[in-house]
């Protein structure tokens, strides 16, 4: 058998080791060691995976509790090891897998949504930058056109919806979830020239059932209009939500659907809204 491809084996047995733990494997790869040697490379690869996800995934393990959520983890890591070399990026199908999991029998139904917003929250904070948008160039199209406008998001803001009220949990910590429809709006504020506090920073905002619904149809491309016309999105407040949007300067641009006119601007003023 040639060298490489000798090698080439003997780097899948060991990676199928670590991964899995075999002591057949273990005993193949090296009959000479004693039982339970090359466990402790397997406990330092499955523990940094499991570490990695404990960082991407702060509010679950916190709502878990370390010895759980280090159980599930390590499970998804022997599952679904890493395939790209940025372990930042690692993890991105963890809530779904809880979805799956016969481990998670037992365990709350709201795990995989609070999973879903920690992770939101992790790509919003190594999300590409981008220029928040003009409000003089939002306040000179025609009041006619309004209803034409497509929102560009920034590319940081994403929209997670559960039934449970999951925005509680992040932000209270010992809030027991109640099976209430909600939306969580998340982004990262952009960072000023001056360094400004706050800049960079990720947040989330808690929306009703129905913004939530309207912020996807926006988020998805939808004109204002159609937006606002969506019957899934019936009792929802488009000022409130363009306001939290650009308060918070998550829109990036905007199209037309129409070419602007020359008739009088429009002054949109967003309230201030909390998020």
């Amino acid at each position: 058998m040639p060298a490489d491809v000798k090698l080439a084996g003997l780097q899948r047995d060991f990676a199928a080791f670590l991964l899995r733990g075999d002591p057949a494997v273990a005993a193949a790869l090296r009959p000479d060691l004693p039982a339970g040697r090359l466990a402790v490379y397997r406990n330092t690869v499955m523990g940094s995976l499991a570490a990695v996800l404990g960082h991407a995934y702060p509010t679950l393990c916190r709502a878990l509790g370390e010895e759980c959520f280090t159980t599930l983890a390590c499970r998804f890591a022997a599952e679904a090891p890493p395939r790209l070399p940025m372990l930042w990026s690692y993890g991105a199908g963890f809530a779904d897998w809880l979805d799956d999991c016969s481990l998670t029998e037992g365990l709350p139904p709201w795990v995989p949504d609070l999973a879903r917003l920690d992770w939101a929250m992790h790509e919003a904070l190594f999300a590409a930058d981008a220029e928040p948008l003009d409000l003089a160039r939002l306040a000179a199209i025609p009041p006619e056109q309004a209803g034409s406008l497509r929102l560009v998001p920034h590319p940081s803001l994403q929209l997670v919806r559960s039934g449970w009220t999951i925005h509680a949990l992040w932000k209270d910590g010992g809030t027991v979830p109640l099976p209430v429809q909600e939306a969580v709006l998340v982004g990262r504020s952009p960072v000023d020239e001056d360094g400004c506090s706050g800049g960079g920073e990720v947040r989330c905002a808690r929306l009703t059932a129905a913004d939530g619904a309207l912020a996807c149809r926006l988020l998805a491309g939808a004109t204002l209009d159609e937006a606002a016309g969506d019957e899934t999105a019936a009792g929802a407040d488009l000022q409130s939500l363009l306001a939290l949007l650009l308060q918070n300067r998550l829109i990036a641009g905007f199209a037309l659907d129409r070419p602007p006119s020359v008739t009088r601007p429009a002054v949109i003023r967003p309230e201030g809204i909390d998020p």
